[in-house]
């Protein structure tokens, strides 16, 4: 390889990654920053599967861009990773593990942000090849990261782009001592001491590769190794942040996540002593942090295990190791506004064990689920239910209790106009009614424009509030549904409902011009029958609420028009009836017309299924007959039977009669 200087060096642990490790460097050879700009350090760490020569294989296909260098197992990635940063030549770094790979501009994308905006780390917006991947920092570019209020601290695996210089400054490398979690206190560093980090977030930088062995450098599943990266970690924070917010920030973090995993995996070992001793360190651990004020923040279960933890209590904690976040073991009292959480649940239980009193008033959430929602004429209608929390225990109820629900919409307009629904509430479960024409009269009709749903339940003083609609049964109602209604002013215009990108439910007000209208109209016969001279028809359409007269069949020839009612039912149905015995001989065409306001519009209508052959009647002496004309539009001929025709079938009738009596 040359000893030119190159502008990325990528760095890459190997040990048995046949299947992806190809695939892998492949993803770095065709990168767009450009040939002789990339070097890729390859350290295979003992591997036993192959990988070892494919690796070379590739080395000698691509020789200006990787090396790769053999060693003995060492158990880890980082005696791999310190060994390649030795020996890195790029002004940038980039870790890349073996199972996964690069998007095509990943590393142009990323040096261009750290250029631009002298960065000394820069983030890489991660996607999923079937594992987990980091999303909350990643919903925005931010070419200035505060560590501290952004998401960024919550992403500390290797795998970002490294100012070179930063490393070498700080003499910064892996801690071979840590058997997981090796890459928290070497990327916490460099995010304390960076002059700026930036994010990467539209674009997809590093795809994440779920193994099919499952498999994975740094898989494990035992509490001392977990714990050994957390103190760890916690050390240098302490070392480098004196006590106060933004340490309380970061911390957090890891009194949430490392701290919960620690938890459960104390909870599945089998030998009580290695149980008990790595229960006393966490207890050390806990302690240590007794005067910070991240606790609040934390979960409640988690603050609890933490406070059982505290007070030494490790059949307590055995019990909660594996509890989710959204049940809380607590009996929740809710008064003047905040909610208390009392453990044990159970009044009259007195355990030898630790007691607690939390304020869990910033963790209860409002859940709902959606089971109905649909448009009634001008009316859109909503079912379902809704609760402050989940708890494994009650909360306590009260004869004081007060609950309030709200169902409202909102405009997403400057004036953030709101519209409350009338609401009929019996226990959890409710139903919400909400008018677009203006309720009672008392409001005027709803505003063109967008309008969210939201949901607020308030308990004793206790309000939360969330939107409405990405908890619901799969058959709630039909959605995305556009239906055209009254505008109050004798105008129409569509209401459409339909899921935002987060599973909302939200709503859209809009005046229709003429010209439009057709694209959004729906007809759709489904039953058609003859009764005489008459044919009934029947079926659906989005056409709710017009003024009323304004629906029309129509049925037109050349030279004359014939105008019948269409009646229209609340829950999307039309009936029709068209009195063809009324009706001149001709072929005439059936069209939906809509007039309303000053305009007017005029709509095919689908031909239905019709009995096979024509309907005939008398009018006076004389026969008259009906029948459909095939043709896409519905079309009907309506005319008169000749004398001559009428009197053959009429002796063909009587002979049919005669026949049968004499049989």
């Amino acid at each position: 390889m040359n000893a030119e200087k190159h502008l990325v060096s990528v760095i890459t642990p190997a040990y048995n990654a046949l299947p992806y490790v190809k695939r892998c460097v492949s993803s770095v050879a065709h990168q767009s920053l450009g040939p002789g700009r990339i070097e890729m350090i390859v350290v295979d760490d003992g591997s036993t599967d192959g990988t070892a020569a494919e690796l070379d294989r590739m080395a000698a296909r691509h020789p200006r861009l990787l090396r790769v260098i053999h060693q003995e197992n060492s158990g880890g990635p980082s005696a791999p990773r310190n060994l390649a940063l030795d020996l890195a030549q790029g002004e940038y770094v980039f870790f890349l593990d073996a199972d996964d790979y690069l998007a095509p501009e990943a590393l142009q994308r990323l040096t261009v942000t750290a250029e631009e905006n002298s960065s000394d780390v820069v983030l890489g917006k991660m996607a999923s090849v079937g594992r987990r991947v980091p999303r909350s920092m990643f919903r925005a570019n931010q070419p200035d990261a505060d560590l501290f209020t952004s998401r960024v601290y919550w992403a500390l695996s290797a795998q970002k782009l490294f100012r070179k210089e930063l490393l070498d400054r700080l003499r910064l490398r892996f801690d071979t001592d840590l058997r997981v979690g090796e890459d928290q206190p070497f990327t916490a560093l460099a995010y304390l001491r960076a002059r700026r980090i930036s994010v990467v977030a539209d674009y997809a930088c590093y795809y994440l590769v779920r193994r099919g062995d499952g498999r994975h450098l740094t898989y494990t599943n035992k509490t001392e190794p977990t714990l050994d990266a957390l103190h760890r970690v916690c050390e240098l924070l302490r070392s480098e942040l004196a006590p106060g917010p933004q340490r309380d920030a970061l911390l957090e973090r890891h009194f949430a996540v490392e701290l919960k995993d620690a938890f459960k995996f104390l909870g599945t070992e089998t030998e009580a002593a290695i149980q008990q001793r790595e229960f006393e360190r966490m207890r050390r651990l806990v302690a240590e942090h007794d005067g910070d004020a991240f606790w609040p923040r934390l979960p409640p279960i988690q603050r609890l295990r933490c406070h059982l933890t505290r007070h030494g209590d490790l059949a307590e904690l055995l019990a909660h190791t594996w509890s989710d976040n959204s049940k809380l073991p607590f009996r929740i009292h809710i008064s003047q506004g905040r909610a208390l959480a009392h453990y044990p649940p159970d009044r009259d239980s007195r355990p030898q064990g630790a007691t607690a009193l939390f304020d869990v008033t910033d963790h209860l959430t409002l859940t709902h689920h959606v089971s109905a929602f649909s448009f009634t004429g001008s009316r859109l209608r909503l079912s379902g239910r809704a609760t402050l929390h989940k708890s494994e225990h009650h909360s306590e109820h009260h004869e004081e209790s007060r609950k309030t629900l709200e169902v409202f919409l909102q405009h997403r307009g400057e004036g953030t106009e709101r519209r409350h629904a009338e609401i009929r509430l019996a226990e959890d479960a409710f139903e919400a009614d909400l008018d677009l024409l203006g309720g009672d009269g008392n409001d005027a009709p709803l505003a063109d424009g967008f309008w969210d749903l939201y949901l607020r339940l308030t308990v004793n003083g206790l309000s939360k509030t969330v939107r409405l609609g990405n908890q619901r049964d799969p058959n709630a109602g039909a959605c995305p549904f556009t239906c055209l209604t009254d505008d109050g002013a004798g105008g129409i215009r569509t209401a459409r409902i339909y899921w935002t990108s987060f599973g909302n439910l939200s709503l859209r007000l809009q005046h229709v011009p003429a010209a439009q209208l057709g694209k959004e109209l729906r007809l759709e016969p489904e039953v058609a029958a003859w009764r005489g001279p008459v044919l009934r028809m029947s079926g659906r359409t989005n056409l709710l609420g017009p003024p009323p007269g304004t629906a029309l069949l129509r049925l037109a020839t050349a030279d004359a028009e014939a105008d019948f009612p269409l009646a229209l039912g609340d829950d999307g149905r039309f009936t029709a009836e068209l009195p063809l015995g009324t009706l001149s001989p001709g072929r005439w065409a059936a069209r939906l017309r809509i007039a309303a306001a000053n305009w007017h519009h005029d709509l095919p209508v689908r031909q239905p299924a019709l009995p096979h052959g024509a309907t005939r009647w008398r009018r006076g002496c004389l026969p008259r007959y009906a029948e459909a004309v095939a043709a896409a539009p519905l079309t009907l001929r309506v005319g008169r039977v000749p004398l001559l025709r009428g009197v053959l079938r009429l002796v063909r009738a009587r002979r049919r009669g005669l026949l049968k009596r004499h049989l």
